[in-house]
């Protein structure tokens, strides 16, 4: 079994935001269409229905 990680020490990797960074944030649809273009945005931002198949 792997240890806790301290509160303590924070982490490094994923520092918690800070008000500034919330306020630079965009939403996933603007920062997807530069990324992968729009057909692709929408395509991923669409909403999943019903029960995964098995």
């Amino acid at each position: 079994m792997t240890k806790k990680p301290s509160l303590e020490r924070g982490d490094t990797v994923n520092p918690e935001w800070s008000a500034e960074d919330f306020a630079k944030a965009k939403p996933a649809s603007e920062v997807f269409v530069g990324l992968f273009g729009q057909a692709q945005a929408k395509e991923m931002l669409k909403p999943k229905r019903g029960r995964p198949k098995r």
